[in-house]
């Protein structure tokens, strides 16, 4: 199954971008995805020149640049100052991440506030106020979609899927200025026990040729041993569609263990 598909991982704790490079191509990876929390990643740190030398350092070693948003990114912030300053954050990440050469961007939907009801009973706004969300989520598409370039990809992860985001997507990924990374493991529910999303899995078969990226690990970004058999399926659909994996694993030992499992999977 290997030769189906660009194995790739992160950069988090690497001291720059190029260290994060050699790291990927001396392990044998074709990809590699900037976490742009770290903070030696911050798009605010780098000067036009060595944004040119980072895109001519990863062309000149192979490697294929990916971006993902910090952690925190919303696209659902409901303070109208906080939305303002993401509008201009997304704006400067995507100019970064072209500038570098990246060939997608990963975005996560966010988190909506939430209360707690006793133990184990958790209801956020974005369940309770589902079409007001909706309605926050859908112009941060609109705004993205207005700032998209055609050389890269920008793309929204099925992080916080819920139905109301999922009929917004569906509505905008025909307009091709917008597109898919898919989480294999966040397709899945363990609580109480491990059960596939089958909404997640309808949308994901629907919209499949959107997923620009995906994402591969095990439950808290561990390693995939044990979970093979449940991604095969999503595998199985995606194999001939030349899309990267990018192994979500913070450990390199262990990235470099389930880049064997996947490349003995068949």
């Amino acid at each position: 199954m290997n030769d189906n598909f660009k194995l790739g991982i992160r950069a988090i704790h690497q001291k720059n971008i190029q260290t994060a490079i050699i790291q990927a191509k001396k392990n044998g990876f074709d990809v590699l995805e900037i976490h742009l929390s770290s903070p030696q990643f911050q798009p605010q740190h780098f000067t036009q020149l060595q944004l040119k030398e980072i895109k001519d350092f990863a062309k000149k070693n192979g490697i294929l640049l990916q971006t993902h948003s910090e952690i925190g990114q919303s696209l659902i912030q409901v303070d109208n100052i906080l939305r303002k300053a993401e509008k201009l954050k997304l704006k400067q990440i995507i100019r970064f991440s072209r500038k570098i050469g990246a060939r997608c961007l990963t975005l996560h939907i966010g988190d909506a506030p939430g209360y707690h009801a006793g133990p184990g009973k958790h209801t956020g706004n974005d369940i309770l106020y589902a079409k007001y969300y909706a309605s926050l989520f859908e112009d941060s598409i609109k705004h993205i979609i207005s700032v998209a370039r055609k050389d890269l990809f920008v793309c929204i992860e099925n992080d916080n899927f819920l139905p109301a985001y999922q009929n917004i997507l569906s509505k905008y990924l025909q307009t091709n200025k917008i597109f898919l990374t898919w989480d294999l493991m966040k397709s899945y529910s363990f609580k109480p026990v491990k059960i596939l999303l089958k909404d997640q899995f309808k949308f994901m078969k629907k919209n499949i040729n959107y997923i620009r990226n995906v994402h591969i690990s095990g439950p808290s970004h561990a390693g995939i041993n044990g979970y093979e058999n449940d991604f095969m399926p999503f595998l199985k659909l995606l194999q001939n569609k030349n899309i990267p994996i990018i192994l979500e694993i913070l450990s390199l030992p262990e990235s470099i263990r389930t880049k064997r499992i996947i490349q003995n999977l068949n």
